[in-house]
C-alpha cells in the first residue's frame, strides 16, 4: 500500500516528507521511528495518510520515540 507521510511543526505547518509503497504497518512505524530520530523533529507531530486519504497514524514525535524504545525491548 501507498503512504504518504508528513511533518507538521508547532505552528500547524505540513511539510510533506515521501510517499512510499510498504507492505505493512510495521514498516511505517520503521518510518515513522527514523522521522522521529532527527534533531530537529522535536515539538513536531508525524502524520501517515493512505491513498484514499485517510489518517492511518498522526503521533507526536516523543510519542514515537517512546513507543519505539517498548518495541525495542
Amino acid at each position: 500500500m501507498l503512504y504518504h507521510f508528513q511533518i507538521i511543526d508547532p505552528q500547524g505547518g505540513r511539510r510533506e516528507v515521501d510517499s512510499l509503497r510498504l507492505p505493512d504497518l510495521d514498516a511505517v512505524w520503521e518510518r515513522i521511528a527514523a522521522l522521529a530520530s532527527a534533531r530537529d523533529a522535536e515539538g513536531r507531530q508525524i502524520r501517515v495518510t493512505n491513498e484514499a486519504g485517510g489518517i492511518v497514524v498522526l503521533v507526536g514525535v516523543c510519542t514515537a520515540r517512546r513507543l519505539q524504545t517498548l518495541r525495542a525491548a
